[in-house]
């Protein structure tokens, strides 16, 4: 089960928290980069990890309707672990 995280510039805990939940590989997206916008999600993506406090709201609304598409869960998350693991609880592996 592939994870992705979208947005956040040190996100290195909240790789280790959803390898230790099962989601291996983690790939990030900064967010921050033009062309990022225009990247599609990967096929084995089974949950996206949006960070809201780094990432713009038309990338959030892109990434929201392609996963949706893909009918691929998205978490919405601050930075703390503690809001991220409560937020997971609520989607179904």
């Amino acid at each position: 089960m592939a994870a992705l995280i979208v947005g956040g510039d040190r996100v290195g805990t909240y790789k280790d928290f959803l390898v230790q939940q099962g989601y291996e590989p983690v790939r990030h997206w900064s967010g921050r980069k033009q062309s990022e916008c225009h990247r599609m999600i990967p096929v084995d993506t089974r949950v996206v990890v949006v960070m809201v406090d780094y990432v713009n709201h038309g990338l959030a609304r892109k990434i929201r309707r392609s996963a949706s598409d893909m009918d691929v869960p998205v978490v919405f998350s601050r930075r703390c672990v503690g809001q991220l693991s409560s937020a997971l609880a609520g989607v179904a592996t």
